[in-house]
């Protein structure tokens, strides 16, 4: 019994010394973060995502959480009261959307993804995600806290849970098996307040159609996964808002002169469970490319404003495991059991089995991603984060450093991140370039991101909604974050 006390001791002071160091990171932000009548960022160089050069010399002035003035140093004067940040040699980028997130749901536990997940996305410059399916009314309450003020973390646009085609209703899947509940489902996930319906697996083409069809009569957008038995051109033309992932919606057959060929097989491959053939048609899709498909693709997408997601590190990362470690340091930031199970994972003979078809499909989705980009077609750029080794917020820039792999210029994938995900989400006139009336959702850089795409990780500050973080106080965020995951109970 004595042992047991002690152990209950332990556990008990771990969490109260977990929850007073969050609250002292709380009071130093208010300390170290107050909202003064101004904050001035001068000697900037700004880049606002519309061009391929910084724009030197810079004063930003922000008040009431938005951008109200900004030009040269010369021209600007902070009012006398302002807070006035001296960036002499730094670079002022917006805030970065990450547009394929998990929160709240998946490996991601809300009783302990808030403390950890939010704080380490803002820490990394992320001061936007799409939540691509978890918990809805969790997801709800942590968006209201953040746009309140009360909760600091990243604007947070959400789906809730996504529609699959078996399995039991869970906070993060909703199951539906013919067309009237899919169409409940998207009635019902439009009265909770979902700002979009995810969709990740569909027993039939009808019961997609049936989706799109309610979706289009509620007014709510939708996206995801597409069932092997929709083409890219037909979800494109049902009005898809954004596709996720290249492989795992099967986007190579719609390339290919032998689709209607491979698409029945690999949907016959699908009901018998058989991953082998899967892989085998996905090699003669990849082997079997028509140049004339592939424009008939680009024109649907191009005529229907339809934007894909590639979702390129996180495959990258499944894809070499060999690369992964067990003294990762960013495993810190895991709860204890989740990273034993990424560790375990480094020795499971399956995965490595599947590493080669997996990498031989990584440099195919590079290879599309090129294409897709170069015929005019908008990308957004998303994580999918907490896969094995895939780190929320690291992973971000991942994504950006893949997409530059892929044949976007640092420019344009900075782009996609930014001003690219306020347009999709119809927010332009709030959020995605650095300018007078914007939120003030800011990240400052110790290097270009135009010279070189992995500046985006010298983050030496972030703004959001004009509430100024500097290094020590983002260190403090990380601190808090560690500690939280490292305070989560083991589970059985």
């Amino acid at each position: 019994m004595e042992v047991v006390k002690r152990e209950c001791d332990v556990r008990l002071f771990s969490r109260l010394r977990v929850l007073l160091l969050v609250l002292l990171i709380g009071a130093s932000f208010a300390r170290a973060a107050p909202n003064p009548p101004q904050l001035a960022i001068t000697h900037v160089a700004v880049i606002d995502s519309r061009a391929n050069t910084p724009r030197f010399d810079q004063t930003v002035l922000i008040a009431n959480g938005r951008i109200v003035a900004m030009g040269l140093v010369a021209r600007i004067k902070p009012s006398k009261d302002a807070r006035v940040i001296d960036a002499t040699g730094k670079f002022l980028i917006p805030g970065l959307w990450d547009m394929h997130v998990h929160l709240a749901g998946l490996n991601a536990d809300p009783a302990w993804s808030k403390q950890v997940l939010l704080p380490l996305l803002l820490a990394n410059g992320v001061t936007g995600v799409r939540d691509m399916g978890g918990d809805l009314d969790v997801l709800l309450a942590w968006k209201r806290e953040i746009e309140s003020g009360t909760l600091l973390g990243p604007h947070i646009v959400a789906s809730g849970p996504f529609l699959v085609s078996s399995g039991k209703k869970t906070p993060e899947q909703y199951p539906v098996t013919n067309t009237d509940e899919a169409r409940a489902a998207v009635r019902g996930l439009k009265l909770r307040g979902a700002d979009f319906v995810k969709i990740i697996s569909l027993p039939s083409k009808e019961v997609f159609f049936a989706v799109a069809d309610e979706a289009k009569k509620q007014g709510i957008p939708f996206a995801g996964h597409l069932p092997f038995q929709v083409s890219v051109i037909e979800a494109s033309d049902s009005g898809i808002r954004s596709i996720e992932h290249l492989l795992y919606s099967a986007f190579s057959l719609s390339f290919s002169s032998k689709e209607d060929d491979l698409r029945s097989r690999l949907v016959a491959a699908e009901e018998k469970g058989d991953s082998v053939a899967w892989e085998q048609i996905a090699h003669e899709a990849d082997a079997t490319y028509s140049k004339e498909k592939a424009d008939a693709l680009f024109a649907a997408l191009k005529r229907n404003k339809t934007w894909v997601t590639p979702t390129l590190a996180s495959l990258d990362i499944t894809a070499h495991p060999e690369d992964w470690s067990a003294d990762d340091p960013l495993l810190a930031f895991v709860p204890p059991s989740l990273a034993q199970q990424w560790r375990d994972s480094i020795k499971d003979a399956e995965m490595k089995e599947r590493a080669a078809w997996l990498a031989r499909q990584a440099a195919n989705d590079w290879k599309l991603t090129g294409e897709l980009h170069h015929a005019g077609i908008p990308l957004l750029v998303g994580s999918d984060s907490l896969d094995p080794f895939v780190f929320p917020g690291e992973s971000l820039h991942r994504e950006l450093a893949e997409m530059v792999r892929a044949g976007l210029s640092p420019a344009e994938a900075l782009g996609a991140a930014t001003a690219g995900a306020a347009q999709f989400l119809g927010r332009e006139r709030d959020l995605g370039t650095v300018e007078a009336g914007k939120i003030a959702d800011l990240v400052l850089l110790d290097g270009s991101p135009l010279e070189n795409i992995a500046n985006t990780q010298r983050v030496a500050a972030v703004v959001r909604a004009g509430a100024y973080f500097d290094r020590a106080a983002l260190d403090q965020l990380l601190a808090g974050a560690k500690a939280a995951a490292a305070a989560v109970p083991a589970t059985k």
